[in-house]
């Protein structure tokens, strides 16, 4: 009987082990399962907050992309100040890389997602006009010369500082010589004034130079040449054409008709030729690729007197022998009587305006010269920017760069405690663009509709005063 009862105790013994090892077995399988599965969890939460951060980076991309586009510095928020969207945050740094080449890093967490996206982007003015008188060399202007400015879009009277003349290098001013303005040398450069010369403005150098744009020449297909020898007039209408020479003979007419867009290698006025533009229906864009050959006693002519009508784009460089005659010929040789109206533009030529010589408008070049008792009177209407201007900053590259060093070492879910801010203290992306002052004259009606002028830095201006403005400009500081 005894040895019957520990058979029994010992099935039951073994019995309970193997359940006891199953038991685990399952609830090491569980434990295992639940791992995997939290695992996988916080995968899925990683990709996705990664996904977030990634938006964010692109937002603030575009963010950035849209402050240099209306002329600001590309930088919105920063690490200290980031700028909050929704449960996430990013900034924006940018660098000038070159002259107009802009590098931006935006840097966006949410989560535990951090990426850090660059973007280079270069910016073009809105219009070859917006960059006023400038010179990529020295500016050399003759005695007894004006230089002003005006605002063809309005019949108030502004006495500012809006004259833009501009120079990488330094700038002359000849005897008696006004400038209602700025001088603006490069960096290393400084302005001479001789003999009653004055400078309403500021001649302090620039915080860098400014690179020219290059001449992007639309492509047209080529016609034959254009060439009027009679005394009847020529017209050339658009809305595009290209031709390899476009020459005026001694007494004869062409007419340029806009809207147009007209590509020559070569245009050569003879003296007494008349280049006629007319831009009653629309603007004309000339653009010369090879040579710019308007000689003496020629003239230009402007039936519409509208700046913002006619702009002259020379792409031609370098001094040889055009003609063939043995003689080298300068890239731009501008010798005409008349005023000229629009804009003058050759950044790889020098340009020099004759003695006397009138220009309403812009005028830009590789060195440019004013004769003496010449006027340039510079429009700034032709700064004003248009829905088109965001189309000036153009894209040239996009990568994923690494994450700042001191933020990719903390993954935490918070990004707000990872770097030390308050949510409700940040600033939205749209008021996190790093601000730029200008400077403005205005005449306005304050609010007891008395007329009132300011000029100085738009900060310091209270613009809760203003009922109705008659006249501004600004111009960035």
């Amino acid at each position: 009987m005894q040895r019957r009862t520990r058979t029994r105790g010992a099935r039951t013994g073994g019995v309970l082990i193997a359940t006891l090892v199953m038991v685990m077995t399952i609830g090491a399988i569980s434990i295992c399962l639940l791992e995997l599965d939290s695992s996988r969890l916080k995968r899925q939460v990683a990709s996705i907050d990664n996904k977030r951060a990634f938006n964010l980076a692109e937002a603030g991309l575009s963010e950035a992309y849209f402050s240099i586009a209306t002329g600001e510095s590309g930088n919105v928020g920063s690490r200290e100040a980031p700028a909050k969207f929704g449960d996430g945050l990013f900034w924006v740094e940018a660098t000038e890389v070159q002259p107009n080449v802009i590098g931006l890093e935006s840097t966006g967490m949410a989560g535990s997602g951090r990426v850090t996206l660059s973007l280079v982007v270069k910016r073009k003015p809105a219009t070859i006009g917006a960059l006023g008188v400038m010179s990529s060399q020295d500016v050399s202007i003759g005695s007894g010369a004006l230089l002003d400015a005006f605002d063809s879009s309005s019949e108030a009277d502004l006495e500012t500082h809006s004259m833009p003349l501009r120079s990488n290098g330094n700038i002359s001013v000849g005897a008696a010589t006004k400038i209602v303005g700025d001088a603006t040398p490069g960096p290393d450069g400084s302005v001479t004034l001789g003999l009653l010369a004055s400078v309403s403005g500021s001649t302090a150098p620039g915080a860098s130079t400014v690179a020219l744009p290059e001449i992007e020449v639309p492509a047209i297909d080529y016609g034959p040449d254009i060439v009027n020898e009679r005394t009847s007039p020529l017209d050339v209408t658009g809305p595009a054409t290209a031709t390899g020479t476009l020459r005026v003979g001694s007494g004869s007419t062409i007419r340029l008709v806009g809207p147009a867009t007209i590509v020559v290698d070569q245009l050569i006025v003879d003296p007494l030729g008349t280049l006629e533009i007319d831009s009653s229906a629309g603007p004309v864009e000339l653009y010369v690729t090879d040579w710019l050959n308007v000689q003496s006693t020629s003239r230009l002519t402007f039936p519409q007197t509208d700046t913002k009508g006619f702009t002259l784009s020379i792409s031609a460089s370098g001094v040889r022998d055009r003609d063939g005659d043995g003689v080298n010929d300068p890239a731009v040789r501008f010798l005409p009587s008349g005023d000229f109206y629009g804009s003058l533009y050759a950044p790889g030529a020098r340009i020099a305006l004759p003695v006397s010589y009138r220009l309403y408008g812009a005028v830009s070049a590789d060195k440019l010269i004013l004769g003496a008792s010449s006027q340039v009177h510079f429009d700034v209407a032709l700064m004003e920017s248009d829905p088109s201007s965001l189309g000036t900053v153009e894209m040239l590259s996009w990568r994923i760069v690494d994450i700042p060093v001191e933020v990719a070492r903390d993954l935490a879910s918070d990004p707000f405690d990872i770097l030390a801010v308050d949510p409700a203290a940040l600033e939205s992306p749209a008021q996190a663009h790093e601000d730029i002052d200008y400077m403005i004259h205005v005449k306005y009606l304050d609010l007891s509709l008395t007329e009132c002028s300011y000029r100085g830095s738009e900060s310091g201006f209270d613009w809760g005063q203003v009922r109705v403005v008659i006249a501004l400009v600004r111009t960035a500081i």
